[in-house]
């Protein structure tokens, strides 16, 4: 018997899953997160999930874990003591950035500080020119007094950008190994390991990011295999990436910007997996936890990627699932400002001391506070009642903070909250979508996290989304979908230059070239399958900033209906093309998956439950009117089963909101899918 267990660190709860892919038992666990140290609620949320679900720790097969550590490095400013290395004259590179202002008419504006203070960036007598070819070799004896420096500062980290490395990595190289050779117990980051595209700002800002928090991830990995090992869970570790492929601790730590997005990751994943089953290609995800919201699309079955990111304004050039990410979540506060309107977010009451009505010490009101005086939430909803709420706290600081200031009911200033947040949030899915030429009202809205089916269908009436599903377990949906995630790796290569001036055969051995080297670092990892292989140019017209990256087909590559895919996609994104233009190719884009997830949920059997009927009521208050709603139990429901809104469906790790005059029905997946929205 083997099973594997996945594990989602969020900021107010580690969520875990097992699954047991011979009888496709699920079985879910909530802990409270620990953030001064993550690794502990892990190992205790393994130990207690391996206790409760009745296997030994040894059938334990697989660990996945998707983690915040590095974000939260990042944003926090806690990594290691770190210097960059980067050629003559371009010292400045990390602080100056791009050219463009990060708000337009903001003249007091000021850029993020670079992870490296300039009196750790060093420059180095050397040049590579945009050919590859060299024009001044690696000042050698500059090096040396480089290395001395750098063991004065007591550097825990070196990053290494040099000009042009993405074409050739030469010297990159050869000053990476007199750094690991000097100095064996500090980390040395090369940019051509991170990168191999063109832009040398965020190509050295990438590095940077990911020698800045290199050490503190490879200690909390190391942390996390002891602590494990000391509990008797001997499986390996794997740790999901941005790009919705599992790898390796060891690899983890090596490219730990590849972890920026893992947690929500997994969402997208769980999300890709609800529209196979359901034979919907066209999903929104949509995950609400205790701080924040996070947003991905899945179109005609194909999850959005991107290249290029922020994280806390500075630049990060790595391939990772399209995930927007906004300040919006249970814990989010609700304030009034300076110009007396009623705002909602970005800042939040986090895990600690976490919402009002938590009785552990906040003083905020907070998203959460707003629905348990509504009545959407009830005094015992939280972890099945492990932790009661507190209603009477809830209405007291929204009455002190909100309602006194509105000169409105507690109700109203409740609703007023709610109705903020969901603006905030539908705002998020609209640039993910309107602002890219997508239909929103053609998509199937899938909400979860601890908080996402309590405003799912509120969310979809605004955007014109007629149905919304529920996922079995919509609070750890994240961690669920680890489970359904395959090793992968993806390489990118730039390479610009005319389509017309391109040979397909040249074309085609870059392609090789990279599926060789992605598959060989898949198999580094684990044995399985043959990889699945997907490929994608960069394309753009001649002159512009930016590439559009186009799917290419299996076969021989045909560079006229590459060329034509191009005008098309660019058509659809913006509305016009230039076909008289030239076209140009930027850079080759190989992804390859290897399945090592033999996991698929199967379809429930059970019958009618003699818990399937609404166990209670109680009043929910529904635009402006209190209203007596029959509140169910998630696990009396039954493949088959329909409910008439309003109703309250509840369970360990959410709740679920079902609104007057529309009907949820389970299906065989026992996931609930809402109809008869609104859309007036």
């Amino acid at each position: 018997m083997s099973v594997r267990i996945a594990i989602d660190t969020g900021g107010t709860f580690t969520d875990l899953v097992l699954s047991d892919p011979d009888t496709g038992r699920l079985v879910f666990h909530k802990v409270p997160s620990t953030p001064a140290d993550p690794s502990r609620a892990l190992v205790e949320g393994v130990r207690e999930l391996v206790a409760q679900s009745g296997y030994a720790r040894a059938d334990v097969r697989f660990l996945i874990h998707g983690t915040t550590v590095a974000t939260n490095t990042i944003l926090q400013r806690k990594g290691a003591r770190t210097a960059f290395i980067t050629t003559e004259g371009f010292r400045d590179v990390l602080h100056i950035q791009r050219q463009d202002r990060p708000h337009l008419y903001n003249m007091r504006i000021r850029r993020t500080p670079a992870l490296v203070p300039r009196s750790l960036r060093y420059e180095l007598p050397e040049r590579t020119l945009h050919d590859g070819s060299e024009a001044l070799p690696v000042g050698r004896d500059r090096l040396e007094e480089l290395i001395e420096a750098l063991r004065k500062e007591g550097i825990e980290a070196v990053g290494v950008g040099l000009l042009h490395s993405h074409i050739d990595p030469g010297h990159e190289r050869a000053v990476g190994d007199a750094l690991r050779h000097a100095l064996p117990e500090t980390t040395v980051c090369l940019s051509s390991d991170m990168s191999r595209e063109e832009g040398e700002y965020e190509r050295f800002s990438t590095c940077a990011m990911n020698a800045y928090v290199q050490p503190v991830m490879t200690n909390y990995l190391d942390r996390v295999n002891d602590a494990l090992s000391d509990a008797a869970v001997e499986a390996p570790l794997f740790v999901m990436k941005s790009n919705g492929g599992v790898t390796s601790a060891r690899d983890a730590a090596d490219h730990c910007v590849h972890t920026i997005l893992s947690g929500p990751a997994g969402g997208v994943v769980a999300g890709d997996e609800i529209g196979r089953r359901l034979g919907r290609p066209n999903v929104i995800t949509a995950d609400m936890g205790g701080t924040s919201f996070d947003v991905a699309m899945i179109h005609e079955g194909t999850i959005a990627f991107a290249k290029n990111a922020e994280i806390d304004g500075l630049a990060l050039k790595a391939p990772m699932m399209d995930i927007h990410t906004i300040g919006a979540g249970g814990g989010s506060i609700a304030w009034i400002d300076s110009g007396g309107a009623l705002r909602v977010g970005p800042q939040s009451a986090g895990a600690v001391p976490g919402p009002a009505c938590y009785r552990a010490g906040g003083t905020e009101p907070t998203v959460t506070d707003a629905n348990l005086v509504l009545g959407r939430l009830s005094t015992a909803s939280l972890l099945g009642g492990a932790i009661t709420l507190d209603p009477a706290a809830a209405r007291r600081v929204i009455e002190e903070k909100i309602a006194a200031h509105l000169g409105c009911t507690v109700e109203e200033a409740a609703e007023g909250i709610i109705r903020v947040i969901n603006a905030s949030m539908t705002a998020a899915i609209r640039k993910l979508t309107v602002e890219r030429g997508y239909d929103p009202r053609l998509f199937t809205l899938v909400p979860f996290g601890g908080a996402g089916p309590l405003h799912g269908v509120e969310l979809a009436r605004e955007l014109g989304i007629r149905d919304v599903v529920i996922p079995l377990a919509p609070g750890v949906a994240s961690a669920e979908g680890l489970v359904f995630s395959n090793l992968r790796t993806d390489r990118i290569q730039t390479h610009v230059e005319l389509l017309d001036r391109l040979r397909a055969t040249e074309f085609e051995e870059m392609l090789d070239n990279l599926t060789g080297r992605a598959v060989e670092d898949l198999t580094k990892s684990a044995e399985g399958s043959d990889p699945v292989i997907s490929r994608r140019a960069g394309l753009r017209y001649a002159g512009q900033g930016y590439d559009i990256p186009i799917e290419l087909p299996e076969g021989a590559v045909d560079l006229a209906l590459l060329e034509s895919a191009f005008h098309l996609e660019h058509e659809r994104q913006y509305g016009f093309a230039r076909r008289d233009q030239h076209v140009q190719l930027v850079n080759v884009w190989v992804s390859a998956e290897l399945s090592i997830s033999d996991d698929r949920r199967k379809p429930a059997e059970r019958s009618v439950s003699d818990q399937a009927g609404p166990l209670a009521s109680r009043p929910v208050y529904f635009s402006g009117d209190w209203v007596d709603t029959p509140v169910f139990r998630r696990t009396g429901l039954c493949p088959g089963q329909r409910i008439d809104g309003p109703a309250i469906i509840e369970q360990l790790d959410s709740t679920t909101l079902i609104g007057p005059g529309q009907t949820a029905c389970v299906d065989e997946w026992e996931q609930i899918t809402i109809f008869g929205l609104d859309l007036a």
